[in-house]
């Protein structure tokens, strides 16, 4: 595995010097491996629009979307990044826990309210101490925008309560978080690749997974799985990430310009974000898609089954950075 990917590395630097090789010196190089259709490529071309206006056209940016740079592989961007060869990526929460293990306190089951308490978190003293994580990795967070939540995707259904999905087989990713939660809720979590779930979910080797809207949309999963349970499972956030090699060589004046551009290209990946969820659910519904949204009660059915991996992965993570989460989004409800 390290072999592949080490080949996939030189193959990707190699590609990105070429493009390189074409641009000039001020050019701005993002990489990310979603769909252009994603929100998160609409916030990589804002970024664009804002820095290549801002400074007047003295800075390009060229946004290579669906992995492109990088043969659609996460890792080998993160390590580009890392070496200098592509300026700019942008990762979701649970994919950075496997650099830090603090980036779980985001995707703890149930933590956040709502979109808004993740963002004013994220903007806060936590967020500024994730961030701080990252430099050590070669990278720095410029951005923080949203990932939605994850919600529960099914052939059977609809999902009303906790007893619903006994032995239902649903795919979720790989991190053991999600498949303890899973398995203690009462269904058969399992990890399959994101590129194999649609054609599992046709021959029915899975009945079903955790996505958030946006994607269970893009990705065509309502194809196939009739009915959306709006559980609010797991948040995740999405990091514009510079590379340090990138950043050292910018002056300050610079600095303050594309750190600026970034905020304000994740705010605006917010919105976009936020007006998908209702839009898509729309459209989902409209192809004959039923979404189901539990009530308080059959929620608290589902908090109560997973309470005991929350407690194990509280302690897993650390107890002062989940309660220090816990404290700002009770402080934020009052």
């Amino acid at each position: 595995m390290k072999t592949t990917i080490k080949k996939l590395l030189v193959s990707a630097v190699m590609t990105a010097g070429l493009v390189a090789g074409t641009s000039s010196a001020d050019t701005i190089r993002l990489s990310t491996t979603v769909s252009d259709s994603s929100n998160w490529v609409k916030a990589a071309n804002k970024f664009k629009e804002l820095v290549e206006a801002r400074s007047e056209g003295e800075h390009k940016v060229e946004v290579y979307a669906n992995g492109t740079l990088v043969s659609g592989n996460d890792r080998v961007e993160l390590e580009m990044a890392q070496a200098g060869a592509v300026d700019i990526i942008m990762k979701s929460t649970p994919w950075l826990s496997q650099l830090n293990p603090d980036f779980i306190v985001v995707s703890m089951p149930w933590i956040f309210p709502d979109t808004d308490a993740a963002m004013a978190v994220m903007d806060g003293p936590v967020g500024d101490k994730l961030s701080a994580k990252l430099e050590s990795q070669g990278i720095r967070a410029l951005a923080w925008g949203s990932g939605s939540f994850f919600q529960l995707y099914t052939n059977p259904g609809p999902i009303e309560t906790v007893d619903d999905i006994a032995g239902v087989k649903i795919r979720t990713p790989g991190l053991e978080l999600y498949l303890n939660s899973w398995s203690s809720i009462g269904s058969v979590p399992v990890a399959m690749s994101f590129a194999e779930v649609f054609s599992a979910l046709q021959a029915g080797a899975i009945d079903g997974g955790i996505s958030p809207i946006p994607l269970i949309y893009s990705s065509r999963f309502y194809e196939v799985s009739k009915n959306i349970s709006m559980v609010n499972f797991s948040f995740e956030a999405i990091g514009m990430l510079a590379s340090n090699v990138f950043w050292a060589r910018l002056s300050d004046d610079d600095k303050a310009l594309v750190a600026q551009a970034a905020k304000d290209a994740m705010i605006h990946q917010r919105e976009v974000a936020a007006s998908e969820e209702t839009e898509l659910a729309r459209v989902m519904e409209a192809s004959g898609v039923s979404i189901h949204t539990p009530s308080e009660e059959a929620l608290a059915g589902f908090k109560a089954k997973v309470a005991p991996v929350y407690a194990e992965f509280k302690e897993k993570v650390g107890a002062e950075l989940v309660s220090e989460v816990e404290a700002q989004v009770k402080a934020l409800s009052h």
